[in-house]
């Protein structure tokens, strides 16, 4: 768990961090899961860590920044990349190539946030009278006292990034903790496009009031192949994390609303600001067959060693049976459960550093295909380590790519960006 546990601690170093959040924080950690033999999703492992530790690393935040709620509000809607895109995950200059599906102007709101808007950008504080445009009620939803308006949209051509505002009628989102609201739903891209259910799929940036939330969603496609098109969005729920219940045994997800709201939502593939790299390097039955660069990701696909599950259809129907305590349908069948689950993946840990030996923060693995974040560095060469061993990619991840745990990668590739 050592990317939580660096950040944590390098956090420490510079900031007072109160004891009983520290406890709270180590306590968390000592309870995670250890690291399974053999995985058939590494992504699952960071999910739990990430789930675990979410609310205490909610808690650093709001100790150690400033409430970031604003007396007026001022136009956001068309802007919200400006206002996120340096906090999130996959951090970068989003708004330059975004496109804009609402803005939100002056006129858009009451008289009084107006003549505050004006005067902020008056005394230099804002730019609040530069947006021009409206909201087009076709990207905005709303169901349970919660207005969901989609702002801008950006596809590199592996990944959709959304940015929307949530408003709540009941308030209180001044006490969220942390940076992140949970969203549960279904998504799609493009007509022929498979249904996805969200899964850690969530809206990352921040408060701008009590009732107010801003933020980019990041959802990832299947194919390379993606077209020009239209994705839907079905939200079925709603949630955040609350600093007054942090203390309580389930630290995860305190407010939930129920609803639904659906979008259709048009995007463009940027294919100019893309490079993809066949590789094609091998190693004991693992190849590493492409890299994909954007400005805000990397992500390679490596062809893996896999047996075959043999779960039986009688085996499987126990198992469901155990799992719903008999008492109803388990969601899907055996056949859907073996197309899913059929296959078990040996180990695969991939680490990437670019030119100047700086570490891209990974945060996603599954089946092969490793996710990393660009967050503005420059990418001219990339230096690509995958393992079989975790302890080995646990000590790259710490020490860099020049410690003693190179000569155990099972590929280490240097590749040339265009």
């Amino acid at each position: 768990m050592g990317r939580f546990e660096d950040m944590i601690l390098g956090l420490k170093e510079d900031t007072e961090v109160p004891a009983d959040v520290w406890a709270k924080y180590t306590d968390t950690l000592a309870n995670l899961p250890d690291k399974p033999q053999k995985q058939n999703v590494r992504t699952n492992r960071w999910i739990k860590y990430m789930a675990s530790a979410a609310a205490v690393v909610g808690t650093f935040s709001a100790v150690c920044t400033a409430n970031p709620a604003l007396a007026a509000r001022i136009p956001i809607i068309g802007s919200i990349f400006g206002e996120v895109q340096e906090i999130s995950r996959f951090s970068g200059e989003y708004e330059d190539k975004a496109t804009v599906l609402n803005t939100e102007t002056a006129s858009n709101m009451e008289a009084g946030e107006a003549e505050a808007a004006a005067g902020a950008k008056e005394t230099g504080k804002e730019e609040a009278g530069d947006i021009k445009g409206t909201i087009n009620p076709q990207y905005v939803a709303e169901d349970a006292g919660v207005t969901v308006t989609a702002s801008e949209i950006y596809c590199d051509g592996l990944s959709i990034f959304l940015t929307a505002q949530v408003e709540s009628e009941q308030g209180n989102l001044n006490n969220l903790l942390g940076n992140i609201m949970y969203l549960r739903g279904n998504w799609k891209a493009g007509a022929s496009g498979q249904e996805t259910e969200l899964e850690n799929d969530n809206l990352e940036g921040k408060v701008i009031d009590d009732h107010t939330f801003v933020g980019m969603l990041k959802l990832d496609l299947d194919t390379l192949d993606v077209k020009d098109g239209e994705m839907e969005l079905k939200l079925s729920r709603i949630g955040y994390d609350d600093i007054r219940e942090q203390d309580s045994e389930d630290i995860s997800e305190s407010h939930k609303i129920e609803g639904e709201w659906n979008l259709k939502l048009p995007f463009a593939v940027d294919r100019e600001a893309v490079t993809k790299i066949p590789v094609n390097k091998e190693s004991n039955g693992y190849c590493l067959k492409e890299v994909f660069v954007s400005p805000y990701q990397v992500v390679t696909f490596t062809d893996v060693p896999y047996t075959m599950d043999t779960t039986t259809r009688e085996e499987f129907d126990e198992m469901m049976n155990t799992k719903t305590g008999g008492t109803g349908d388990p969601g899907y069948t055996y056949e859907e459960y073996m197309a899913q689950q059929g296959k078990i993946y040996e180990p695969c840990d991939t680490i990437i550093f670019n030119q100047d030996g700086e570490k891209l923060q990974s945060w996603d693995e599954y089946q092969g295909r490793s996710t990393s974040a660009v967050d503005g560095k420059k990418v001219t060469k990339l230096y690509i380590y995958i393992f079989d061993d975790f302890d080995a990619w646990l000590e790259m991840e710490k020490k860099g790519m020049d410690c003693g745990a190179a000569d155990q990668a099972l590929i280490a590739a240097e590749v040339d960006v265009k």
